[in-house]
């Protein structure tokens, strides 16, 4: 008897030891740190550890070397050594084992890893999953879609209000260790991601109310008429509140305020039996709002929507025609779902929740907003809404909507001399685009003949009425300066301090280009534009 307790005794203290070693005890790292679990199992496995000096440096930034340590060795090994890494580096077995593709024959150990390689690597190292399908919004932020799929999903990365998984950014070793760690406990019954329940709840009535395509207030719970639906899509074709429905055939064939959208959505799917007033104000489904709001992205995209005809669609999709499941197949095959898509019941009446759900899917997916780039490749470009709510101006609600990749300061500076707001202005400015179009090709047109490269960026968001005209505020990018040193040379400047601005080739400036005219015409003059300020 008393060998065993003396033995248990000894298995005790072994424990205590194992655990003490396991445990961390880095001077920098508190016990209720919220990633000490996460460091605590990958010092447990060896393949991280601290600083000479005792410290884990939770904060600091992780390297492509630094974070395949992290990970381990993986169970393949490239063929041929990376040009800047020698066998001597002492991550040189990391490197060559971590299945990292960097795209060339250089590794770069020093340079901080992203977001956006660490869940390719995660995704490398848990076999190359694929069968998932994140929400457009989600998968097309990056270049591996089926990466990016599989991190989102299982909440390995979640990002800015699950919607910005901000794979650009670097990460810190704590944020490193908490990924790794989360990607290894994945399985077969892992919990998946509710997307329609994890964002930011207030951003479905924001979303709603910058598109403004519906004739009602935003309740979460209310319902839409498929009359409502196909002015939606309309007005979303048309990128204006009043369509002028741009490509499409649509007539008013019957009395009713939404006529004319029915006759479009009857001409092109829903059927001419449907061309009534009776289907516009039946209640509309969650199918109505998938094939409406498809409808309107694949006439509007800049590109092609990919899929396969034969393909999979919904379970329940029970399409009347084949302009139908064609519409539901390119929705089904890209992601479009609030939990997932295999889990839409499209029989269901749609909230107005759940389509501004579908709004912000399908924006993020191409891009709802148009602008115009002027440059060698001028064209058109499809703007995204920002869905990251706490990156917002404080004078947010001053425009129609806030911009991606439009920094905050550019919606902050007042405009000189305005009459309205910005979102008051752009009812005329996104009606009459063309006009504003043809003043800025007037100015590309004239620097490249005096051998000035500038690309131009508009948007009618981003213009407001003053008491002379309009003032577009609109990015200007400098490709070559040729001989020219400052803004005056290449437009007229309001004042000299604005005139005196210097031109480098590279450099972006944000200005405010005014009219010098009001909209009584369909030409603005060069000779009367200028630039009343630089934000």
């Amino acid at each position: 008897m008393k060998k065993i307790i003396s033995l248990l005794l000894v298995l005790g203290m072994l424990m205590i030891s194992v655990s003490s070693v396991f445990a961390t005890s880095f001077s920098d790292l508190p016990s209720d740190h919220w990633a000490v679990s996460y460091i605590d199992t990958l010092v447990a496995d060896g393949t991280i550890n601290g600083y000479a000096d005792g410290t884990f440096k939770p904060t600091g930034t992780v390297t492509r070397a630094e974070f395949v340590k992290m990970i381990g060795n993986g169970p393949t090994r490239r063929a041929a050594d990376f040009a800047d890494v020698d066998k001597t580096h002492w991550a040189y077995e990391y490197i060559m084992t971590s299945g990292f593709d960097t795209g060339s024959e250089f590794f770069e150990p020093s340079k901080p890893i992203t977001r956006g390689e660490v869940a390719t690597i995660l995704w490398t190292r848990a076999g190359s999953p694929k069968g998932l399908t994140a929400p457009p919004v989600i998968f097309t932020q990056g270049n591996n879609p089926d990466a990016i799929s599989w991190v989102y999903t299982y909440k390995i990365m979640n990002g800015d209000d699950y919607l910005d998984l901000r794979l650009g950014d670097t990460l810190t070793r704590a944020e490193a260790a908490a990924l790794i760690v989360r990607s290894r406990q994945i399985n077969a019954s892992s919990e998946k991601v509710n997307f329609i329940a994890s964002i930011d709840q207030k951003l479905f009535e924001v979303v709603y109310n910058a598109f403004g395509v519906v004739d009602k207030a935003y309740s979460a719970d209310a319902t839409l008429t498929i009359g409502e639906l196909a002015m939606a899509a309309a007005r979303i074709l048309s990128d204006c509140d009043k369509p002028d429905y741009p490509g499409v055939s649509a007539t008013i064939s019957f009395e009713h305020q939404y006529a004319q959208p029915i006759n479009m959505i009857s001409r092109y799917y829903a059927g001419s039996e449907n061309d009534n007033a009776a289907y516009a104000d039946k209640t509309a489904t969650v199918r109505d709002a998938i094939m409406a709001l498809m409808f309107a992205t694949q006439r509007t995209s800049a590109y092609p929507i990919s899929y396969d005809k034969n393909g999979a669609t919904y379970a329940n999709a029970n399409p009347a025609n084949d302009a139908q499941s064609n519409l539901l197949k390119k929705a089904y095959q890209n992601g479009f779902c609030f939990d997932s898509v295999d889990n839409v019941n499209l029989d269901k009446e749609i909230t107005l929740k759940e389509f501004s759900c579908l709004l912000i899917e399908f924006d993020g997916f191409s891009g709802f907003n148009s602008g115009y780039r002027y440059s060698s490749n001028s064209r058109s470009l499809d703007y995204k809404l920002n869905s990251v709510l706490a990156s917002y101006p404080e004078n947010a609600s001053d425009y129609r909507m806030i911009l991606k990749d439009v920094p905050a300061y550019v919606y902050e500076k007042p405009f000189v001399d305005a009459v309205e707001l910005p979102k008051d202005s752009y009812k005329t400015t996104s009606v009459f685009d063309g006009i504003f179009q043809t003043m800025f090709k007037q100015w590309y047109t004239l620097c490249k003949n005096s051998g000035v490269q500038i690309e131009i960026y508009d948007n009618p968001v981003l213009a407001v009425k003053n008491s002379n005209g309009y003032t577009y505020r609109i990015k200007l990018k400098i490709v070559d300066k040729a001989h020219t040193t400052k803004l005056s040379d290449i437009i007229n400047c309001a004042n000299e301090t604005i005139g005196s601005t210097p031109l480098e080739n590279g450099a972006e400036l944000y200005l405010d280009v005014d009219t010098g005219k009001k909209l009584d015409d369909v030409f603005f003059p060069f000779e009367n534009i200028l630039v009343s300020q630089i934000i």
